[in-house]
């Protein structure tokens, strides 16, 4: 049974090509992850190892290894302040870390508010969850362009470049907020096969985007005067669409469920999963609850639905530039005003309004969950976009990945290693996890966290949880 579960598992190995989920690193593995693997695969909820579980508070985002000299820049939630507030966030995107590697470039930044979940019996169970995500994304960005968000241009740090080919690109940043709630069931309970089915509704509110789509032909970065220090960005035959949904301002409670101000929208998770074999059941102590199974095969669809923009203060601009000149002022100017501020720099030859369907986040997931001795397990898993649309750069996407996760957990603890394949990286990156009592902490990248220059960062999470196992005892 033991080698077949192997070999079962090394196929799926070689079958699967790169995904990447945003979830928190081997939580969303664990099977006392609960309310947090919920996210990845609501079947959790179904036959749950928790009598209840309760989410205090979790914050995460993609940083570099910049964050750590700049703590207090707020620049974890970067994506999510951009839509409220135009203070500095040029230098707060500085120590913000890319989770694909040149391009596209692709920051995240996530709240999990308080979130509950209650177990319905033994088989049975219901969630209840509030998050806040925010993404920023471009395609196509040049890597010295890139690089003036480390080096501006006013420091000399900035090489003579001429006449660079360019093309299409796009600027992307979008933020919304959604509760959910998740459903979940245990429908077999044998001693060698228990299968579990979990699904959730989400209400998404508070949506808003902003984003710049052009194409060009070439770029040059050249000194502003002989033994000058600044430099400045020429880019030649310029044509752009730049547009917002909301303009930029504080987001009162009000604002959240206005249709006039924000967009809104339905989604939808669907999991499935199955264990197989009862091996180490063998080795269990009294009132030990902790799984049996020598392989767990799971599947699932989640955030498959999009959001509606009707929004009564949207704006889009097209315009076409037979020479643009950036100098570090408009560089700061587009940066913290977003597109209001690539709007006050560029005329607009068509003005329009913004009404749009987004897709959301479309991911299709598989694992494989090996137990090798009991309490340490070896996780396969694979997320890749579901029914992605192409040539619709608005869309929200996870980057494709495949990631193997070797993984202790117990009833009070979890210690996970990720080892994330993204596609298009030249290298993995090498993740970390800990979970004890009441906090968690965790990395997608350590190796990101460490690499000096360039944009590449990790996902970092930290977050704070209360619980009550179920227990046969409890009965007792």
């Amino acid at each position: 049974m033991k080698k077949a579960a192997l070999t079962f598992a090394l196929l799926l190995n070689l079958i699967f090509t790169a995904s990447y989920g945003q979830q928190i690193p081997g939580l969303e593995n664990s099977n006392y992850g609960g309310i947090y693997r919920a996210t990845y695969n609501p079947s959790i909820i179904g036959g749950p190892r928790h009598k209840w579980q309760i989410n205090i508070g979790t914050l995460g985002g993609s940083i570099n290894y910049r964050y750590f000299r700049f703590v207090g820049e707020n620049s974890l939630l970067y994506p999510l302040l951009a839509p409220r507030s135009t203070k500095e966030l040029y230098g707060r995107s500085r120590t913000m870390g890319s989770l694909t590697y040149k391009d596209p470039v692709y920051l995240v930044s996530e709240i999990r508010w308080p979130s509950a979940m209650i177990a319905l019996g033994k088989y049975q169970g219901l969630a209840l969850q509030f998050r806040t995500r925010g993404y920023a994304k471009a395609s196509n960005i040049p890597e010295p362009i890139q690089n003036l968000y480390f080096y501006r241009l006013d420091t000399g740090g900035t090489p003579d470049i001429n006449n660079q080919q360019w093309g299409d690109f796009s600027l992307v940043q979008q933020s919304y907020s959604d509760v959910s709630l998740t459903y979940g069931a245990q429908l077999l309970d044998f001693d060698s096969h228990k299968l579990r089915i979990g699904g959730t509704i989400k209400r998404v509110f508070g949506a808003r985007i902003g984003f710049v789509v052009g194409s060009a032909d070439s770029y040059s970065l050249n000194p502003v005067a002989a033994n000058s220090e600044s430099s400045e960005l020429t880019i030649s035959n310029l044509s752009y669409q730049s547009g917002y949904s909301a303009p930029t301002r504080k987001n009162g409670l009000g604002n959240l469920f206005n249709a006039d101000k924000t967009g809104a929208g339905w989604a939808y998770d669907l999991g499935a999963s199955y264990e197989l074999g009862s091996y180490w059941g063998k080795s269990k102590e009294v009132y030990d609850e902790s799984p049996e199974y020598l392989i767990r095969l799971g599947a699932s669809l989640t955030d498959v639905g999009s959001i509606k923009y009707r929004t009564a203060d949207s704006r889009v601009i097209s315009g076409r530039a037979a020479e643009s000149v950036i100098g570090q002022q408009q560089l700061e100017t587009i940066s913290d005003r977003g597109p209001e501020g690539f709007m006050s720099l560029f005329p607009a030859e068509n003005d329009s309004i913004f009404r749009r369907d987004v897709q959301l986040a479309q991911a299709v997931h598989f694992e494989a969950d090996i137990q090798l001795v009991k309490g340490f397990f070896l996780t396969l898993s694979k997320t890749k976009r579901f029914k992605s649309r192409d040539g619709q750069p608005l869309d929200v996407y996870m980057p494709n990945s495949f990631t193997i996760t070797p993984r202790f957990e117990d009833e009070d603890s979890d210690f996970a290693f990720p080892i994330t394949f993204i596609q298009g990286n030249n290298r993995p990156s090498i993740g970390a996890m800990g979970h004890f009592g009441p906090i968690f902490l965790g990395f997608s990248s350590v190796n990101g966290l460490m690499k000096k220059g360039g944009a590449r960062g990790s996902m970092v999470y930290i977050g704070f949880t209360a619980w009550k196992l179920y227990r046969n005892k409890d009965k007792e």
